[in-house]
């Protein structure tokens, strides 16, 4: 398939973009400027998703069969801090997105991008399934709840075979250190050069949020293979649950990244990374593990080991540069 990918050279968008080109498809991205990290076999197109005609000229340049509509402001806090930019990007790109297809592409298989936050933090009596009430309690959950429901009225009432998926946190090498366990990888990293470097004299403070909350965590990879296979068998006019099913604790993950950097500092709560601890919904998955045969399969000690590693990687260039 011809596929258009909207936030192409974001975290997750660099790994959709790899997973679909392995699997053979041709792979087209739409974002706001070229990246390093872009490959060099990648057909990028710059633009801003908040631009109607942007939009509407990818889709004509591309001809895309299929499209993953990953653009978004996707770091919760900054939905608290700039929710007229949070929306326009979130809300109103998707609406310019659905519009282009309905016009130009009306036949295209389109994934948009929501988030479990959607469902918010009220108790549940089970695990949460796709039909159940939408309880968004952040503005950034408010603004995928919309562009989820959205999109699933353009699939009934416009006949788009469109689907929408809900995700749990996802992490993985390459996402940005504004992000917990990207932020603890970075933050050791650099504790350990600078241990090393004193032989051990030198002060080791790490900044952290919340320990105690707890997050079901997939890998970036599993995450990108699933919106391949919902784009070739998933059903039109559905949402999806995406997560690992295992639960754990940011202390828990902190520990881990600390065994394996061999960086044991201190822990100061900074007041900015600090978000209290609710305990989400636990997500019912049998919908999309019966519709694509999907389940994770990267061991969360392997995530966390490529994480540190990508994370040294980054620093040696810095330093270098």
């Amino acid at each position: 398939m011809r596929v258009l990918i909207t936030g192409a050279n974001g975290f997750v968008g660099r790994h959709t973009v790899h997973d679909l080109q392995q699997a053979g498809h041709t792979v087209s991205g739409f974002d706001l400027a070229t990246s390093p990290a872009t490959p060099p076999t990648l057909d990028i197109h710059t633009g801003d998703i908040q631009d109607k005609d942007a939009v509407n000229e990818v889709v004509a340049k591309t001809r895309p069969e299929a499209c993953v509509h990953l653009s978004a402001l996707s770091f919760v806090p900054e939905g608290w801090r700039n929710p007229e930019a949070l929306f326009s990007i979130n809300l109103l790109g998707t609406i310019h997105l659905l519009e282009a297809f309905r016009r130009q592409a009306p036949g295209a298989r389109i994934l948009v991008v929501s988030s479990a936050e959607v469902y918010g933090l009220r108790p549940r009596p089970r695990p949460v399934q796709e039909d159940d009430l939408l309880d968004p309690d952040n503005p950034y959950a408010i603004s995928k709840a919309a562009a989820d429901r959205l999109a699933l009225l353009y699939a009934r009432q416009h006949g788009l075979p469109v689907m929408t998926v809900r995700p749990y946190n996802h992490i993985g090498p390459g996402q940005d250190p504004h992000f917990v366990v990207a932020s603890f990888a970075t933050q050791l990293v650099a504790i350990a050069r600078r241990q090393a470097i004193a032989c051990g004299q030198a002060p080791a403070i790490l900044k952290v949020g919340n320990l105690d909350s707890l997050r079901d965590f997939t890998d970036v990879r599993d995450v990108a293979r699933a919106y391949r296979l919902l784009l070739e068998n998933g059903q039109q006019g559905r949402a999806y649950n995406l997560c690992s099913q295992q639960t754990t604790t940011i202390r828990a993950i902190l520990d881990q990244l600390c065994d394996l950097s061999g960086a044991h500092p201190a822990v100061e709560v900074d007041p900015q990374r600090y978000r209290p601890a609710g305990e989400r919904p636990g997500l019912d998955t049998t919908r999309i593990e019966t519709d694509i045969h999907w389940k994770p399969k990267i061991p969360m000690s392997a995530t966390l080991r490529d994480i540190l590693a990508e994370a040294t990687r980054t620093f040696r260039t810095e330093q270098r540069a």
